[in-house]
């Protein structure tokens, strides 16, 4: 009973379905920044909406299989290759007539975006029930370089290391600023000789104020950063860009500042006080 009724609502949504030869998406696209570091997440939020009248489903069955694809051409005009066969998962997507979804895509997933330059990039949807493909509009986006502010190399803690025979291991931990039209943005990008390992954003740059530093015995990054003229933002990170810990301070008549003693090497933080969500910052 269960087998016929599941082939009678199949059988209904393919005849319903089939009436669409007028169906109508309405596709927008937008994508979070303009300007994005070499290696970063890029992220598309893609908006479909049913116009059609009727429901739309996204399914298993071949007659219901569609897709939501992405076409870039990069700075030479040409297409960028998709980095596998593989394409943002629709399955058991269903649209209700007049109904509209939020798809939030990381683009750089599925295609080949590691060269530097200005791409152009649209989203559109291919279902075995349409005749036609529909699409959004093109956006446009920047990959940039950025500049190397300061690096610091650190070795591998031995108890990260699979094979403890092996030599000893390095990473190198880099602060690279990013002009984005006319703010600065601060990143850290940790990688070694053959691959960057994490591209973490860090803070929009602040007047004067740098960025302070310190690594400790097991090669974890501690980072001061300051947020506004007040709030500054503590973290520690380690070699494989996992935040370890993350404290919010003020400052009050001292300010926030990473100290490692002379001895012992250890590294805390002197000056300013704990800072509270809601009251101190948003």
């Amino acid at each position: 009973m269960k087998i016929k009724m599941k082939a009678f609502l199949l059988l209904t949504l393919l005849v319903t379905m089939s009436s669409l030869c007028s169906a109508q998406l309405a596709m927008s696209l937008k994508i979070n920044r303009t300007h994005y570091l070499q290696y970063e997440k890029i992220y598309a939020k893609v908006t479909i909406r049913n116009n059609s009248g009727h429901a739309i489903v996204f399914g298993d069955d071949k007659r219901l299989q569609g897709k939501l694809l992405f076409k870039i051409i990069d700075s030479k005009d040409m297409r960028v290759p998709a980095i596998s066969e593989a394409s943002y998962p629709m399955t058991g997507v269903i649209l209700n007539a007049g109904e509209y979804k939020d798809f939030i895509v990381p683009v750089n997933s599925f295609y080949k975006l590691k060269k530097c330059g200005t791409y152009r990039v649209y989203a559109y949807v291919e279902h075995n029930m349409f005749e036609d493909v529909y699409r959004s509009k093109t956006a446009v986006f920047e990959v940039k370089k950025g500049m190397t502010v300061w690096k610091r190399p650190v070795g591998i803690p031995e108890f990260m290391l699979l094979n403890k025979k092996d030599k000893i291991k390095t990473r190198t931990y880099k602060l690279i600023s990013l002009l984005e039209g006319s703010k600065r943005s601060n990143y850290l990008v940790i990688e070694d000789k053959k691959r960057v390992y994490s591209v973490l954003f860090l803070s929009h740059a602040l007047g004067e104020e740098r960025i302070t530093h310190e690594v400790d015995y097991m090669s974890r990054l501690h980072l001061m950063i300051p947020m506004s003229p007040k709030i500054f933002v503590y973290l520690i990170i380690d070699v494989d860009g996992k935040i370890d810990e993350e404290t919010v301070y003020k400052r009050t008549t001292t300010v926030p500042a990473i100290v490692r003693a002379p001895k012992s090497g250890k590294i805390y933080v002197t000056g300013g006080t704990h800072a509270k969500k809601k009251r101190d910052y948003k």
